[in-house]
């Protein structure tokens, strides 16, 4: 039983060119958009100098630098106000970090996911006020908050948002926006995160206030790495750049935070152990979240903050502990959300509402789910008056498009293309449940009857060679917009066929080409109980990556199984 439609992008590949490279991995340049010489290098050879954009391409950059240069030269007090994500928790850091180092005086304030929710609360407004903040920064939010900027300015603070979320209609009056998704800004890459653009000021501010220790900046790529990871943005252009020097900066950090999540989660990275995309996105930036989604974003704030080593390891165990409590509570509600889908089969989407859904990890639950059934979900808690919560799309849906059109139904939303959050009425839930239905049809007409995985390349097993595999890192680091190559071979045999792992779980086989006289040793995880009957000469099309075996020293290529297709 397969788990979902298979649908190949190249079906063949064509024999190799006068080119230095394996035609698989030509194949694979030309679908991903890389069609001559320059962009195959920047794509495969990313360079820190010439990659990242200058700063002052945005139009308020100057603005905003400018009004802290006078800030500086008055002494006067910065306040920060940051998302409670993995994404606002590190730009955050990342601007507490570089202001302080340039004699500016700093507050943060990190609102709490449950009571205060997401943007600018007018809590963090009158604590900047009795702190005598002057300027208020917003960082991985702000957007959408045109009344609390309206308050923040009557307070005699200007406001300045970072930002690089969905753009309103109507704008904050800020006395600047910092956003690459304001039509006409004036950069030229969109994609940044909230992390990613803090990072552009920062670069601005030093090239201004302190040229010669801009080379210093490279030491925070490791936050900006996981900021941008960790919010799902696409590993393309700019932020290939980034990440790929950030995964370099997170194996030698300096930050002290970080290294005592390494110790409490036991995590293996150091300079000789360097990390992928895959270890934020499961490793680091889970972790981060754990603090908002069970109890308070600045406890992650404030580890990666931390100069003190007793307290930052203190504060990684309590972090450790959090993400394991955070582990279960998803498990059990994932199941409650996995239940009412088979309720709502029928649907082109997924709404699932109940009181005891906590507000921390309905955005992780949504996700899960809409992965797992190709559709999108929402999850949201419901108070006594509203209904709030979090909702994830699946590929070639643009799910803020779809909240928009239900926006009269709504109290507040706000997010991107692939995640959103918002609030309704509980009156308005009949209506918000057709009206959202009914849009996701309308944008996505094509029925979906089941989930669809997507493969690169349908492969001849002629084309399965060490310069393959050595090849295909050089797209690392993989991740959304650039994920990593899925393959297809079809009619093989298998050969030694055995279970492995402690409870036998898992499948080592090998697999045969009768007509190529070749062979390929495979492992699939968990496919031993989804192929309980799977046996030796069985014939078989799979699914698969490619990847590096290391055993008692010596290195093989193994193909790590992701569907099969037993042969008729």
């Amino acid at each position: 039983m397969r788990v979902a439609k298979w649908k190949v992008k190249i079906d063949s590949v064509t024999p190799k060119t006068e080119t230095a490279y394996h035609p698989v991995i030509e194949a694979l340049l030309s679908d991903r958009g890389y069609l001559d010489t320059a962009s195959i290098e920047r794509f495969f050879r990313p360079d820190y100098d010439r990659d990242l954009h200058d700063p002052f391409l945005f139009k308020s950059m100057r603005k905003a630098v400018d009004r802290m240069k006078t800030a500086l030269e008055s002494g006067e007090r910065i306040g920060i106000f940051g998302d409670y994500d993995a994404d606002g928790v590190t730009s955050s850091v990342l601007l507490r970090t570089a202001l302080e180092q340039l004699g500016f005086p700093v507050t943060v304030y990190i609102p709490h996911k449950e009571k205060e929710g997401h943007g600018v609360h007018k809590n963090a407004l009158h604590a900047f006020q009795k702190e005598g903040v002057s300027v208020m920064f917003t960082v991985d939010c702000g957007m959408t908050n045109v009344s609390e900027v309206a308050e923040a300015n009557r307070l005699g603070m200007d406001v300045i948002i970072i930002d690089h979320h969905h753009v309103p209609e109507i704008f904050p009056d800020a006395f600047a926006i910092i956003n690459p998704r304001v039509l006409n800004c004036g950069y030229p890459f969109q994609e940044l995160c909230g992390a990613g653009t803090t990072f552009k000021f920062i670069q601005a501010l030093y090239q201004d206030l302190a040229p010669k220790r801009v080379g210093e900046l490279k030491w925070l790529l490791d936050l900006a790495a996981v900021g941008t990871v960790a919010d799902v943005m696409p590993l393309i252009g700019e932020n290939r750049t980034i990440v790929t020097y950030g995964l370099i900066v997170l194996g030698k950090t300096r930050n002290i935070g970080l290294q005592e999540m390494y110790a409490a989660g036991k995590l293996k990275i150091d300079e000789w152990n360097k990390p992928d995309a895959r270890m934020i996105g499961f490793q680091i930036g889970p972790r981060i979240n754990a603090a908002s989604r069970m109890e308070h974003g600045q406890i992650a704030h404030d580890l990666l903050a931390s100069k003190d080593q007793a307290e930052a390891s203190m504060l990684a165990s309590q972090l450790e502990q959090l993400n394991n409590d955070r582990r279960k509570l998803s498990e059990r509600i994932s199941a409650l959300v996995r239940a009412e889908a088979r309720e709502q089969k029928d649907r082109r989407s997924i709404i699932a509402v109940h009181p005891d859904y906590t507000i921390g990890v309905v955005g992780l639950v949504a996700g899960t789910i809409a992965r797992e059934i190709g559709k999108p979900v929402v999850v949201l808690r419901r108070y006594d008056e509203c209904s709030t919560g979090s909702l994830r799309s699946i590929p070639g849906l643009n799910i803020i498009e779809v909240v928009e059109r239900c926006g009269d139904l709504l109290e507040k939303f706000g997010g991107h293309a692939q995640a959103a959050g918002l609030t309704v009425k509980n009156e308005n839930l009949p209506a918000f449940r057709e009206r959202f239905d009914a849009m996701v049809d309308a944008l996505l007409p094509e029925k979906m009857t089941e989930p669809e995985l997507a493969i690169d390349v349908r492969i001849d097993p002629i084309h399965l060679t060490a310069d393959l595999i050595s090849q295909i890192q050089s797209f690392a680091p993989f991740g959304q917009g650039n994920p990593e190559p899925v393959f297809l071979l079809e009619n093989m045999r298998i050969g030694d066929i055995r279970t492995v792992g402690s409870t036998g779980k898992h499948l080592k086989m090998t697999l045969i080409s009768d007509e190529r006289s070749k062979s390929f040793d495979a492992i699939g995880f968990s496919f031993g109980e989804r192929f309980p009957d799977m046996k030796e000469g069985d014939r078989i099309d799979v699914v698969f990556t490619l990847e590096e075996n290391v055993w008692n020293g010596r290195t093989s290529m193994q193909l790590k199984l992701i569907d099969l297709q037993l042969r008729a």
